[in-house]
């Protein structure tokens, strides 16, 4: 026997996952948010070939259920992660500890750690996230009381100088079949044949009976046992540590008394023959909780209590680190600002944009800027010098060469951001009145099967062109598919931002305004009653550049007007998606000029606030007015009546179209209803009774 003296622990060394650190961001942005309060998390060691005794955390360990893995043990943690980084330097790191301890003490006291010996095994975390950094301070901390202190009695010994080849595989017997659970911390007796018991904690241990415990045991035919993440001979792992403490306090017959604690050590997963005996000698006295200082942060690699740092930013991919930096303002908003807003219902959206110019490359960028995932350029212009300063997807180089608008604003929607699905085409709209001859028939009617794939696989359309014929086409096209149609229009000084109205039912009278209601000195019309932008004219759109110079032919704006209406029209968009009705969301107006600001106060709001059916703006009085028409039963893009002729004769009706725009006049009724009208002041003229004064 050699002279007692003070039995040391090997303390765990903490290895954190980077996965942990992933899945730590997501479940504060996404989940968490504002709640900075302890949560329970689990990591877990081995004792299976081990080099170093270390505590391992990953992205499982926020499941509610460990998961179990062979000759892997479960550690009970909590973590607790600062919404600032001044409460993380502030925090009082031994009130964190002490509070820890008194969960611990609570679970050894109460006998939850006999039903469930995986307890005993303890950690914390207190951290803080710089999620726009990608940097994580932290704290590692295995809590556990200053005393008692233990004493070895004897050198500690491998197992197989104190059990001969039978008894060792007797044990090994016993040993594998176990669970994890079970494994942790158990009791093993031997009795004179050599055969060896498993006892579990709670069968052997009450924590109401203290008394009783081990009452006129034979101490030589018992062994304490546990999983040791140990690797070396002269110590023991840090878990028995909570384990001799929980023997201390609930088997007073055991204090003052030499106990044997067989270390369990796996070789190549079969194999219990680097295990360790100890004889630990209990201390004479309970554990004065009342006066324990609880102790057990780890520190630093220079042996220094501060803050850890986990910085991702250098090992992930590029691509994660631009799709984390896209969504991190998005989430944001569901913290505080808008906690009910559903990005995944924006995410899924696929855009069609008409258009790549000023204002598509302005309602691009906000869509992006919402997450939106799926973004099409049809165009079939290219760039020009004039084009840069004003149009955000374009450079110098880009007109210098004369590039492809649409294939290359996709192509800068990717270099801003790797993850988005962004494709353009390079088409020619066919427009009414502009006629299409034999030679380019075949190329047109390619054209027309591209633009109509393009709107029945995409989900909003954005009408975004220079000329109101251009728009003709896409309008009647989404309307018959009926899409979610965005409109924007641009003045030298004023713009247009509207929805065109959805079309569930193709039997329906678009007319019928049955649907229509008064609430409070407002007009509710419904989503289906709403017009499209043709529904306010009654005449078909012909060739609007004819005759006209190069300042009426382009679009000659204030510069900050496509960006305001590509804003809004994208804002527009989203309010409707996150409406409970969506496409059939009603819009309201004023029926009366008496106090319009209060009747528009009593909208009724969605999530991010009214949603109205047209938006017109000025900068020359930096005012908005939100007017709302229903739709117009003989409008020549979404009337019935051209819907129908569309789905009856297909590319043949479209080609009569593009021939002359008056038959849209003739078929919707517009020539009828103008000559009919004409009549009646014909008729007025001739009937007068007015004298006329000499």
């Amino acid at each position: 026997m050699t002279e007692a003296k003070i039995f040391q622990f090997q303390p765990f060394s903490s290895f954190v996952s980077s996965t942990f650190w992933h899945k730590l961001a997501e479940l504060k942005i996404d989940v968490d948010r504002l709640n900075d309060d302890r949560k329970p998390i689990n990591g877990f060691y081995t004792n299976s070939d081990v080099i170093h005794c270390s505590l391992e955390t990953d992205a499982t360990s926020f499941n509610r259920e460990f998961e179990s893995r062979s000759n892997k043990y479960q550690s009970h943690g909590a973590i607790v992660n600062k919404n600032k980084i001044e409460d993380f330097k502030s925090c009082d790191k031994l009130e964190l500890v002490k509070e820890e301890g008194k969960l611990i003490w609570e679970d050894i006291t109460s006998g939850a750690c006999l039903e469930k010996p995986s307890l005993l095994s303890r950690f914390f975390i207190f951290a803080f996230g710089d999620l726009k950094a990608f940097n994580y301070y932290y704290h590692f901390a295995y809590p556990c009381p200053s005393t008692p202190i233990f004493e070895k009695t004897d050198d500690s010994k491998i197992i197989t100088d104190v059990l001969n080849p039978s008894q060792l595989e007797a044990l090994t017997k016993v040993y594998f079949p176990l669970s994890s659970e079970q494994r942790s911390f158990f009791i093993i007796t031997k009795n004179d044949a050599d055969e060896f018991n498993y006892i579990k904690l709670s069968d052997k241990i009450s924590a109401t009976n203290k008394s009783e415990n081990f009452a006129d045991a034979n101490l030589d035919e018992i062994y304490f046992c546990f999983s040791d993440p140990c690797p070396t001979v002269e110590y023991a792992g840090w878990p028995l540590r909570l384990f001799l403490v929980m023997l201390t306090h609930l088997c007073p017959n055991l204090r003052e008394k030499t106990i044997k604690i067989l270390s369990m050590r796996v070789k190549k997963s079969v194999s219990l023959e680097t295990s360790v005996l100890f004889t630990i000698k209990l201390p004479p006295d309970d554990v004065d909780i009342h006066n324990v200082k609880w102790i057990g942060w780890e520190p630093n690699d220079q042996g220094k209590y501060i803050p850890r740092c986990a910085s991702l930013a250098n090992s992930m991919d590029p691509q994660k680190l631009a799709e984390s930096g896209v969504y991190l303002n998005l989430k944001l908003m569901k913290w505080r600002l808008l906690p009910s807003l559903d990005l995944d219902k924006i995410s899924k959206v696929k855009c069609l944009i008409f258009g790549a110019g000023t204002l598509g490359c302005s309602v691009a960028r906000n869509l992006m800027a919402w997450g939106l995932q799926h973004i099409s350029f049809l165009d079939s212009g290219h760039v020009s010098f004039s084009n840069p300063v004003r149009q955000s997807l374009f450079t110098y180089n880009d007109a210098s060469k004369k590039k492809e608008k649409a294939k290359t604003a996709a192509a800068r929607l990717k270099e801003i951001h790797p993850g988005i699905a962004a494709t353009g085409y390079n088409i020619h709209i066919p427009m009414p009145g502009f006629t299409v001859g034999e030679s380019l028939k075949k190329q047109a009617t390619e054209s027309l099967k591209t633009i109509e794939e393009l709107i029945e696989s995409h989900d909003v359309i954005f009408l975004l062109t220079d000329s109101r014929e251009s728009r003709w086409l896409p309008t009647m096209l989404a309307a018959a598919h009926d899409k979610i149609v965005i409109n924007a229009a641009l003045g030298f000084d004023s713009y247009l931002v509207m929805r065109h109205g959805c079309n569930p039912s193709a039997n329906e009278d678009a007319a019928d305004g049955s649907t229509s209601s008064v609430i409070d000195g407002l007009k509710c019309i419904p989503g289906n009653k709403l017009g499209c932008y043709f529904c306010n004219d009654i005449t078909a759109p012909g060739d609007s550049m004819k005759d006209r110079t190069l300042d009426q032919q382009c679009t000659v704006t204030r510069p900050a007007v496509s960006n305001i209406a590509g804003g809004l029209a994208v804002e527009l968009l989203i309010s409707l998606i996150q409406h409970p009705q969506r496409s059939m969301s009603p819009a309201y107006i004023s029926i009366n000029n008496h106090d319009v600001h209060t009747q528009i106060k009593s909208i009724p709001e969605g999530l991010l606030g009214i949603i109205p059916h047209s938006i017109r703006g000025s900068l020359s009085n930096f005012e908005h007015i939100h007017p709302a028409t229903e739709r117009f039963v003989q409008c020549v893009a979404c009337s019935k009546k051209i819907l129908d002729e569309y789905r009856n004769r297909g590319h043949e009706f479209l080609f009569q179209v593009f021939e002359s725009s008056k038959c849209l006049e003739e078929l919707s009724g517009i020539s009828e209803m103008l000559n009919a009208q004409h009549e009646e002041i014909l008729e007025f003229d001739e009937s007068s009774d007015f004298e006329i004064s000499e």
